[in-house]
C-alpha cells in the first residue's frame, strides 16, 4: 500500500512532513524491538516507550496512515515472537522453507488486522483532549487483544502485559489479570505520547510506577504460609516428543524425576 508524506502537527512543536515509509519502518521496528521485554522481563520499560511512540504517531496521523502503523507494529511484533514456528513447519512439519517463513508472515499479519483497526478507531475519534485521547487509546488496545485472544479460538500468545512481570504494572495482575496490565501500560503510553505538551501529567505516571515498585505486589496468602513447587520439563527432542513408541520412556523418566524431588524435599 503506497501513502503520501503527510503534514502532522506534534503538539508543542511546529509542523512537520514525514514520509509515510519512514513511519511505517520505524514503528515496524519498535514492534519488533518490544518483544525482548517477553524474553529479558527486567527491559520491561523498553515496551512502554515503543508502545508511547507508536501512540504518538497514531495520534497526530490521519485514520488510513494509522491502520497501517497499527498493521505494521502489529505484524513486526508478532512475526519476531513466533518465530519458532517457522522451525516446527519447516524442520520438523517438512515444509519448504520459503512456505514456512510466508505462513509465519501470514499469520502475523492476519492477527494485526485487530490492531490496525483499533489504531484507526483511535485516530478517528481522538479529540486533543489528554483525559479523552488515553482513554481512547487503551480501550482500542485491550479491545485489540481482546479480540485476538478470544475471537475465532483465539491467539493468546504475547499479550503485552506478559512482558511486564518484573515490573511496577505486576502489582495489579490479581486485580486486572494480563489484558487489563496491557490496558494500563498502553494508558501510561498515551499519557508519555504527549509528554511534551503536559510534562506534569508524563511526570506523575512515573511517580506511579515508582510507588507501584516501592509497595510491592499484595499479599495474597497467610502470613508465613508456604508452598512447594516443582516444575518439570521433559527436554524430549521434537522429533521425537510426539512418537507414540516414545511415551512410555518419557512417562518413566517424568515419575523417577519427581520421585527424586519428592525424596529431597522430605
Amino acid at each position: 500500500m503506497s501513502l503520501p508524506p503527510q503534514r502532522v502537527l506534534v503538539a508543542g512543536s511546529r509542523a512537520r512532513t514525514l514520509p509515510a515509509w519512514g513511519d511505517v519502518l520505524l514503528v515496524a521496528a519498535l514492534g519488533a524491538v518490544q518483544t525482548l521485554p517477553f524474553v529479558q522481563t527486567n527491559w520491561w520499560l523498553l515496551q512502554l516507550l515503543c508502545v508511547a511512540v507508536l501512540a504518538q504517531r497514531v495520534l497526530v496521523v490521519s485514520v488510513r496512515r494509522a491502520a497501517v502503523l497499527g498493521l505494521a507494529f502489529g505484524t513486526a511484533w508478532l512475526a519476531a515472537g513466533v518465530w519458532w514456528l517457522f522451525i516446527s513447519m519447516h524442520r520438523y512439519g517438512n515444509l519448504p522453507a520459503w512456505m514456512a517463513a510466508l505462513a509465519v508472515l501470514a499469520l502475523a499479519l492476519a492477527l494485526s488486522i485487530y490492531l490496525a483497526l483499533a489504531m484507526a478507531a483511535v485516530a478517528r475519534w481522538r479529540s486533543g483532549s489528554l483525559l479523552r485521547d488515553t482513554i481512547c487509546f487503551s480501550a482500542a488496545w485491550l479491545l485489540a487483544e481482546l479480540a485476538r485472544t478470544w475471537l475465532f479460538t483465539g491467539f493468546p500468545w504475547l499479550a503485552s502485559g506478559y512482558a511486564q512481570v518484573d515490573s511496577p504494572l505486576a502489582v495489579l495482575a490479581p486485580w486486572l489479570g494480563v489484558l487489563g496490565i496491557g490496558a494500563v501500560l498502553a494508558a501510561i503510553a498515551a499519557l508519555w505520547a504527549r509528554a511534551a505538551s503536559h510534562r506534569v501529567t508524563a511526570t506523575a505516571s512515573v511517580g506511579v510506577l515508582a510507588l507501584a515498585a516501592w509497595a510491592g505486589p499484595p499479599s495474597f496468602s497467610r502470613p508465613g504460609a508456604t508452598l512447594g513447587v516443582s516444575l518439570l520439563q521433559t527436554n524430549v527432542p521434537q522429533d521425537e516428543k510426539f512418537v507414540i513408541e516414545q511415551l512410555p520412556n518419557t512417562l518413566r523418566a517424568l515419575m523417577a524425576d519427581l520421585a527424586a524431588r519428592r525424596a529431597a524435599n522430605w
